[in-house]
Parts: structure tokens; sequence; C-alpha cells
């Protein structure tokens, strides 16, 4: 298992809020999420750390799920890095680094990835054969059900996600 930063959470989050692109937020919540994070120190106030926890997990959710470059392949390095030796996305880590580095890069969002030895060769293959995030099912539960990624879920039966 690893904890790994996520350094291109931020500037994606504000570009695709910004947009007004679909980051399976209801409107008022990626409008309520625009505005707190526009605050300085939203993180240390705990109220507002609570407030914005969901929303920040469901878009970052959709980040690792979603957000793919040209090539097809997630738009995060160490996401790629991971996904691509065999990794499944394991966990997220609302806060798990509150520095200013990480706050700038990621709202302070760390993520787990886990080396599985039963299942490294299939999430590498599926990887690199179709771009395909394997996650646990701790990931997929934070997306509504009617997100495209939960029924991509089932339907992948080649590759374990829990």
């Amino acid at each position: 298992m690893t904890l790994s930063p996520v350094p291109g959470f931020a500037n994606w989050l504000k570009r695709e809020l910004g947009s007004g692109h679909d980051v399976g937020l209801v409107p008022e919540q990626a409008a309520m999420l625009a505005k707190a994070l526009l605050q300085p120190h939203w993180s240390e106030d705990a109220k507002q750390r609570s407030a914005l926890k969901p929303a920040l997990e469901i878009a970052a959710a959709r980040y690792f799920l979603h957000a793919k470059g040209a090539n097809g392949l997630p738009v995060d390095p160490v996401a790629r890095f991971h996904l691509g030796n065999g990794a499944r996305l394991d966990r997220l880590n609302h806060l798990g680094d509150p520095s200013p580095k990480g706050l700038m890069q990621s709202h302070g969002l760390m993520v787990n990835y886990r080396y599985d030895l039963a299942t490294i060769e299939e999430n590498h293959e599926a990887y690199a054969e179709r771009g395909f995030v394997a996650a646990s099912r701790a990931i997929h539960r934070i997306l509504p059900s009617n997100d495209p990624s939960v029924k991509r879920r089932h339907e992948a039966s080649t590759v374990r996600a829990s």
C-alpha cells in the first residue's frame, strides 16, 4: 500500500468547475465547492472541512476514474505510474496533506494505491489495453449510482475492483 500525492487535482478541479463541466456534483454542490475553495483558509475551519469533504471526494473519484488525457490515460501523473504498474486505487484521504503545497496542488487530498500480487498482472493489462482504472469498491461507492463508471465497474468482470 502506498500513500501518494495528487499533484494535478486542484488545477483540474478549478478548470472543470470554471468551465461548468460535470465533476459528479449537483449544481448547488459545485457552486458551494467553487466558492469555498477560493477562501484561503478553508481547511482550518472544522465546519468548512466537514461540509466540503463529500463534494471533494466525489470530484476526486471522478478525477481518477474519468479525467483522461488525449492518450486515453488518466491525467494524473502519479496515478498513471501506479496504475501502469498494476496497482489499484484503494482509498481517498481527505486532507491527508494539509501543508501549503498539498493544499495548493490537491486541496490536501492524498490517495492509497494497493499492490495485490493476485491482481497486479490483470490490473496492468486492463490499464495498458483499455485504460481501465482498477479501483476499490470504496472509491466506486463515493460516486452517485447513475455515474457511468459505476456501471462500467459492474461490467468489468476481468478485473477485480474490490
